[in-house]
């Protein structure tokens, strides 16, 4: 059983908790190893799947769009849904959730090394529940590295217990550098959102290094961040996100 009753408690009091060695390697590799095909040749999916880095900074060698998000890769190839779906992965959202539960959505993240800009692909303190709404202790995100991730190297930092009053905090919104976006109808960079820079206090945070396959939890109220890529190379996570049933 991945998620134990210490999981659990620490779920409850501080909104996340680290499951070690939840996917094993084998379809994790695999999965990776299409995410770099199809970073390079993106299938023939809706557009609707891809979000893309500004076409004008930066290309493939073919000339083609670079996909940094890949949205609901699950519902469109089997070696993503053996991961989204994974019995032990449902398992722990159920623990977790204390209930039935249904996946909610999926992502695959692309950070890429060659980005020169200084944000290098990080993303700043949010709450998912202000993107999705859901309500307070219905939903649970799980963030699986695809390889092993540390500072500069993309790992998560969460702020424990900032889940504890169910509530958002005020965003503000930023456009990533370089921007990310559609491409239906010709790019178009969308708006991210943040907690205001004054609300932070960085010293409570926890970075979280993990290896590939672990599987970080927290609530959709809890506070986390990403590290930049500063590393030279690609490297990925997957994001899969469970709600209670009904």
């Amino acid at each position: 059983m991945p998620v134990t009753d210490e999981h659990q408690e620490q779920f409850r009091e501080e909104g996340w908790c680290l499951v070690r060695g939840l996917i094993p390697r084998q379809p994790l590799d695999d999965a990776w190893s299409r995410v770099q095909e199809i970073t390079e040749n993106k299938p023939n999916w809706p557009g609707r799947h891809f979000q893309v880095i500004d076409p004008d900074r930066y290309q493939t060698d073919q000339g083609e769009s670079i996909p940094a998000g890949i949205q609901q890769p699950a519902g469109q190839e089997a070696v993503f849904g053996t991961l989204a779906d994974h019995p032990d992965l449902a398992e722990a959202m159920a623990r977790l959730l204390e209930g039935d539960v249904v996946r909610y959505t999926d992502q695959i993240g692309v950070k890429y090394g060659r980005l020169q800009e200084n944000q290098g692909g990080c993303s700043y303190f949010h709450q998912d529940s202000y993107y999705w709404r859901t309500e307070p202790q219905l939903g649970c995100n799980c963030w699986i590295p695809m390889s092993d991730v540390a500072k500069d190297a993309i790992a998560l930092a969460v702020m424990p217990g900032s889940h504890a009053s169910w509530a958002l905090a005020e965003h503000e919104s930023y456009y990533d550098d370089p921007p990310m976006g559609s491409e239906i109808g010709g790019f178009r960079p969308f708006k991210r959102h943040r907690i205001k820079a004054e609300l932070v206090d960085f010293s409570k945070e926890k970075l979280i290094p993990m290896q590939a396959g672990d599987g970080l939890f927290f609530t959709n109220f809890t506070w986390h961040r990403s590290e930049p890529n500063r590393t030279g190379r690609d490297m990925a996570f997957y994001a899969i996100a469970y709600n209670r049933a009904g």
